[in-house]
């Protein structure tokens, strides 16, 4: 068989801007440069080539800000490095449109931003993790759909989400998990979409490890590993997550967990071991009758009872009922290679998109946030709904957290999402991490920025 060979990395400048910030009539940007110099000077031009505004920052600052700008605006953005009034140096160039984001955003991306390809030019995939310092990190993959899909970045805050910075990048590395084990960070991504499954290691988020691979990749017309920014969790002396098989070019994926001892040393492939892979079954109790894509991105969750199950997102958008739905799939922690059995299909009121679940022992129930779909476009995402349960079986409604179905936005549903959201709990709080699209996003799905929520007494 003819393989084609994988394109190059995206390969950085010896200038450029590494983080984007667009909000309210204002743009901020991080830079980082290689280049001697005694100022960076930022250019904002139309599209057209009209300079409208013009900021400098003299050395060591690598921040730039500018207001006064127009929403609803495609703008440029040049930016250069100068040394005794001479230009030494400049970056490429970036769109960006200024407007109203939520929360507080990380990073943006506009759609027609070539900038990072081969990789793509849209945010996807985000990923929050709290380390045992207390700081924050981030990631987010950069997509689109026929690119090579390889590079993942890295943000870090120390004042819990409401500042960030950028810190590095992870190549190749796509829908990759941050966590943390025994003192030290891991990346737990694809090489790229159907590619091979790989683990990386940090000390401190910004230098990281060559990957070890822990499952061989595929391809969309094989099938390969699938596998987004799911929870890592420990049961039974070994730490646990989701991986799936297939792709949605042969119909769907099948579904297992892969997991590898507490005292292991997590780069070593050797002591990884995977359960195999469930196919969906429509002869299950309770399945939604019709075409069903099958489950996949599922949540490795332990029960009060102490079992060990996947809770899958669940495609009926082709069945009947349509959505509201989710799988449960349960694992034998002691047998680590035995494969996954049905469970139970439960009602749950965000089935069509990734989600998350984890317990608070505070209320002893678990949440998620889910894209919650009220209409009749089935991937409706611009509604994130905070849920609960008691037992994983029985969920309720606790309130929507960011409404712009309702609220008068003037972009279509087709256009928003608030999606795909990691989150973590912080005391009082839920810190929620979205794939955001909005302000002129290519789509709901191809989002433009990554943003930060703060969810406060969550429990009230």
């Amino acid at each position: 068989m003819q393989t084609t060979a994988m394109p190059p990395p995206y390969d950085p400048f010896p200038l450029e801007i590494v983080r984007l910030v667009p909000g309210d009539q204002r743009i901020a940007c991080d830079c980082r440069t290689a280049i001697p110099h005694d100022t960076l000077r930022a250019e904002i031009t139309t599209l057209d080539g009209q300079v409208v505004q013009a900021v400098c920052a003299a050395a060591p600052y690598e921040h730039i800000e500018a207001a006064g700008l127009a929403n609803g605006i495609d703008y440029r953005l040049k930016l250069t490095a100068e040394r005794a009034g001479q230009t030494v140096g400049a970056a490429p160039e970036r769109l960006f449109r200024c407007g109203f984001f939520p929360g507080v955003v990380i990073n943006y991306i506009h759609p027609d931003d070539y900038t990072y390809m081969p990789s793509g030019r849209s945010p996807a995939s985000p990923s929050l993790l709290r380390l045992s310092s207390g700081r924050l990190l981030a990631s987010h993959d950069i997509f689109w759909g026929g690119c090579a899909q390889n590079l993942s970045m890295v943000f870090a805050s120390d004042d819990k989400g409401i500042t960030w910075q950028y810190l590095s990048r992870i190549c190749p590395c796509f829908w990759g998990k941050l966590f943390e084990h025994r003192g030290s960070i891991y990346m737990l991504g694809m090489r790229a979409e159907y590619g091979a499954l790989l683990i990386f290691r940090s000390e401190d988020g910004v230098s990281w490890s060559a990957p070890a691979e822990l499952l061989p990749g595929g391809d969309c017309d094989r099938g390969g590993p699938h596998k987004a920014p799911m929870p890592v969790v420990s049961c039974q002396d070994r730490l646990w997550t989701a991986i799936d098989y297939g792709s949605w070019s042969l119909g769907g994926h099948a579904n297992g967990l892969i997991s590898a001892g507490l005292d292991a040393d997590l780069m070593d492939p050797g002591q990884w071991v995977c359960t195999g892979f469930l196919p969906y079954n429509p002869d299950w109790p309770g399945t939604s009758r019709g075409k069903s894509g099958g489950c996949l991105e599922g949540n490795a969750v332990v029960a009060p009872d102490g079992r060990l199950y996947n809770v899958l997102r669940y495609q009926t958008n082709g069945c009947e009922p349509r959505y509201g739905r989710a799988m449960l799939l349960e694992a034998d922690p002691s047998r680590p290679d035995a494969p996954l059995h049905f469970a139970a299909v439960i009602d749950f009121p965000g089935n069509l998109s990734k989600f998350k679940v984890d317990y608070d022992p505070v209320t002893r129930r678990y949440y998620a946030l889910v894209s919650r779909v009220t209409t009749d476009f089935l991937s409706q995402r611009n509604l994130l709904t905070l849920t609960s349960s008691p037992d994983l079986f029985r969920w309720r409604i606790e309130r929507d957290i960011l409404n712009y179905a309702d609220n008068g936005w003037p972009e279509p549903v087709d256009k928003v999402g608030f999606q795909y959201v990691d989150w973590i709990f912080d005391g009082p709080d839920i810190l929620a991490l979205s794939r955001t699209a909005l302000n002129g996003a290519w789509n709901y799905h191809n989002a433009n920025a990554l943003t930060v929520h703060r969810i406060s007494h969550f429990r009230r």
